[in-house]
């Protein structure tokens, strides 16, 4: 027995007529019907009190403590502080196989931060946002342990109060937080976290993709409002399941999300572990929002796998209609169709009996589709479907489109899939026009050239009469193209320009292009970057060893006439592009991780590059995957893992898998002879 419980005991013995066995005898007998879920010392207790006697005992010393007195091991803290940052509470196992919850908050006072786990019971006080952030709490009979940072964290268990505004003291010595809460204007890549509060307007379900390491993940997307504009938001890992409890309509507030540049330099927010995504706030916090009306979407604000949506915008293109046969055998039809606004393009496919409506329209009519979706297409873009359920007017009376800007993209942002895009640069070297003949037999020309600007450079192909243009072009002038397109090239994507497209000679221009001798040294560099230094929108070289290839199909078609990627097979196909019946060329394509010890980075090599590494054409790599040899075959050949590679090229973001991708422009694999020359005159020269 220890010291406290026995002068319990003492007390009532003097205090009464009972005899030490028998008050021995009714503490056990408490304990017994409180089925031991009480010490001796609490049974003696409540003994006492019903005896009538008071107790007389020493309560122990409770310290006021700051955040900067706390150390692991110390039990019964008292501490006051801000929450300065909430985690979402989540369920776990227990050894015996009941369920627990646990969530983690940040406190602060004047001296410092400090993690405190909440458990179980306590859990609800962040789940019915009793907590909030910026809360002032006062936390009672804590205990400190180590973290899994290493670094003491406050527990909060049965035993521990928690005090929600409190009277105290120390309250009065508590910073003010930084209000972090911004509007949407306010965005930028500057701001590392932000609160935010907006109105959904858009959401898609979460799908899953496979990252470089092999791992699965998860996204969603929303697209929120607030009174000065609207922003993208992407939902990671265990977030994205957050997509299915939130509705168009819905006021959500985010906390601690991350702003990154998105398309087009815009602005993006990302929730990852860190962040919080709140439904149901205070009303009174919300009125300022715009309400939630039923609205016809910009194209620029689709996302892939979005339920409903509705959309007007103008017929660009229409494409013959397609049959094919259902796996369960019964015949169905599509048509594609290309729509525009001023802010993009999409492609609407019409399924079976919509068909008929795709069938009258033509380029130029504007259309209204109602309770329409998207779904994922090439290159996970999002595309439209019209089906049954789908509403379909055209050209309705109140609805004008307005013409699509082209889209300003510098050379290190090309990628495959662009429309109506727009670029500026110097010309670094001309080529030739050379005429071809089409598969009709008639004639046509193309010639090429490089474009550099202060991302890095790009190639660019004209055709037909804008070859005309080339007899006025010298080195170092600066071109200005608009409305053009991008393809996949040889060496990757490149800008195509046609009969729409517009070519400007040495226009005005506010910016600074670099000189043709900057952009030459850029381009023929020795300079190498290690990859923890790479950044996005540049182009680099990099030195590392491959440590792992995806084994996917190398190779894809496109379009001989405009490069664009087109359904495998190897007979004539529809071009929609072109519109137009084509026999495809096949593409190689590799894509692999690069290690330097510093970091590492997915890189994609295209076209001769892929050959160069496959050591086979495309054409001689899609005969063996005719032949029946399954394509993983294809990749156990060339045996790459392990061997160290010189890559030059643009470094993009990929916002699908939310990491850093280099297009390779220039494969080389080390000479030891040079690179040891190269150390040499390096040395030398310091």
């Amino acid at each position: 027995m220890d010291e406290e419980t026995e002068q319990i005991v003492e007390q009532i013995i003097e205090e009464t007529e009972l005899g030490r066995e028998k008050v021995l005898e009714k503490i056990e007998k408490k304990q017994e019907e409180l089925s031991g879920f009480i010490t001796p010392k609490g049974a003696a207790t409540i003994i006492a009190r019903n005896q009538g006697v008071t107790i007389e005992r020493k309560e122990p010393e409770v310290q006021k403590l700051l955040i900067e007195d706390l150390s692991e091991g110390m039990s019964n803290v008292d501490i006051v502080g801000k929450v300065s940052r909430i985690f979402d509470p989540r369920e776990f196992e227990r050894n015996d196989g009941s369920k627990g919850q646990v969530a983690n908050i940040v406190l602060r006072d004047k001296t410092g931060e400090i993690r405190v786990v909440l458990w179980d019971k306590m859990v609800n006080l962040i789940s019915e946002r009793e907590i909030q952030k910026g809360s002032t709490i006062r936390l009672k009979g804590a205990y400190i342990k180590k973290g899994r940072s290493g670094k003491p964290e406050l527990n909060i268990g049965r035993r521990s109060e928690v005090e929600i505004n409190p009277e105290d003291e120390r309250v009065e010595d508590l910073p003010s937080l930084s209000d972090a809460k911004v509007k949407i204007s306010d965005l930028n890549p500057n701001l590392e976290f932000v609160d935010i509060i907006g109105r959904v307007i858009a959401v898609t379900a979460a799908r899953e993709f496979e990252r470089s390491d092999k791992s699965v993940g998860k996204v969603s997307t929303l697209r929120i409002i607030d009174e000065t504009g609207q922003c993208r938001v992407s939902l990671w890992g265990e977030k994205a399941e957050k997509a299915e409890e939130i509705e168009q309509g819905d006021a959500v507030k985010l906390e601690n999300a991350s702003v990154r540049e998105g398309w087009q330099n815009t602005p993006e927010l990302h929730i990852d572990w860190r962040g919080r995504v709140i439904k149901n706030i205070n009303s009174r916090t919300v009125e300022n929002l715009p309400d939630f009306e039923k609205k016809l979407l910009k194209i620029e604000e689709i996302e892939p796998d979005m339920p409903v949506l509705d959309l007007a915008a103008k017929v660009q293109r229409t494409f013959s209609v397609k049959e094919f046969e259902r796996n369960d055998g019964s015949a169905g039809r599509v048509m594609n169709v290309n729509l525009a606004d001023e802010t993009g393009t999409i492609r609407a496919s019409f399924w079976d009996e919509m068909v008929e409506i795709g069938n009258e329209l033509t380029p130029g009519d504007v259309i209204l589709l109602e309770n329409a979706r998207s779904a994922a297409g090439l290159q996970d873009r999002p595309e439209i479907r019209v089906g049954r359920r789908t509403d379909v007017e055209i050209n309705p009376e109140d609805i004008q489109i307005e013409k699509m800007k082209p889209s300003r993209v510098k050379m290190s942002e090309i990628e495959e899939g662009l429309d109506s895009v727009e670029i500026l640069g110097r010309i670094v070297n001309l080529s030739e026009v050379r005429e071809f003949t089409r598969s009709d037999e008639s004639e046509g020309k193309v010639t090429s050239l490089t474009l550099g600007d202060e991302t890095g450079t790009a190639r660019v192909t004209l055709w037909g009469s804008k070859t005309d243009i080339i007899d006025e072009l010298e080195k170092g002038d600066i071109i200005r193209i608009t409305d053009a397109y991008s393809v996949s090239g040889n060496y990757g994507p490149e800008i195509h320009a046609s009969g729409q497209s517009n070519i400007e000679i040495n226009p005005l221009v506010e910016e600074d292009i670099p000189s043709l001798s900057e952009i030459e040294k850029e381009v023929s560099g020795e300079t190498r970057t290690n990859i923890e230094d790479v950044k996005e929108n540049t182009q680099v070289k990099i030195r590392g060893t491959i440590v792992r290839i995806f084994e996917r199909p190398p190779i894809f078609e496109v379009c001989p006439k405009c490069g664009r990627n087109i359904n495998n097979g190897d007979s004539e196909i529809l071009c929609e592009k072109c519109d137009e019946t084509v026999k495809p060329e096949h593409r190689a394509v590799i894509n692999m991780v690069v290690d330097d010890g510093t970091d590492n980075i997915r890189v994609v090599a295209f076209g001769e590059l892929g050959e160069q590494l496959f050591g086979k054409t495309a054409d001689e790599i899609y005969e063996t995957l005719r032949e029946g040899i399954d394509f993983k075959e294809v990749y156990d050949e060339i045996n790459l893992a392990g061997k160290e590679i010189i890559i030059s090229g643009g470094v993009k973001r990929d916002d699908y898998y939310d990491q850093l991708e280099l297009r390779a422009k220039e494969i080389n694999f080390p000479d030891p002879v040079k690179e040891t020359e190269k150390i040499l005159d390096k040395i030398k020269s310091q």
